[in-house]
């Protein structure tokens, strides 16, 4: 089997990552297939995520893997890869992102964060529906 590997989205994979927005429940908003990368495995797609740049800090959002791929690690490989994206963008930038399951994002490196950006705040009240009453912020730990 070929190794998975990562690497930006092309306007190809764009109906793909709307439909599985759509269909888990991801954050859509002002999205666009420039932002995105995806996981593909022997050349078919498993996973996706995107990084959303707020100017003061980076927003890794909409991660979803395709149902049938969960358990494999394609979560956590493609969380850690946007991550060292994000750093390689701007060293200096914190790094957070909102999850309902934030044992998933801590194996990543991620803390659970009380002090948090006005945006992401928002974000969490308004745009977080999956799952609101769980749904934390978290930031990469430095």
């Amino acid at each position: 089997m070929e190794e998975m590997k990562i690497e930006r989205a092309k306007e190809k994979d764009w109906p793909y990552i709307q439909e599985k927005l759509k269909k888990y429940i991801l954050d859509a908003t002002d999205t666009n297939w420039q932002q995105f990368f995806v996981a593909k495995n022997s050349g078919k797609t498993v996973g996706f995520g995107r990084i959303k740049d707020h100017k003061e800090y980076f927003e890794i959002a909409s991660l979803g893997v395709d149902y049938y791929n969960r358990g494999k690690g394609i979560g956590v490989k493609t969380l850690l890869f946007l991550a060292e994206e994000a750093k390689r963008q701007n060293p200096e930038k914190p790094i957070y992102a909102i999850s309902h399951k934030p044992g998933f994002f801590k194996k990543a490196g991620f803390e659970e964060i009380t002090n948090a950006p006005e945006a992401l705040e928002y974000k969490k009240k308004t745009i977080c529906r999956l799952d609101p009453a769980n749904s934390r912020i978290m930031k990469l730990k430095t």
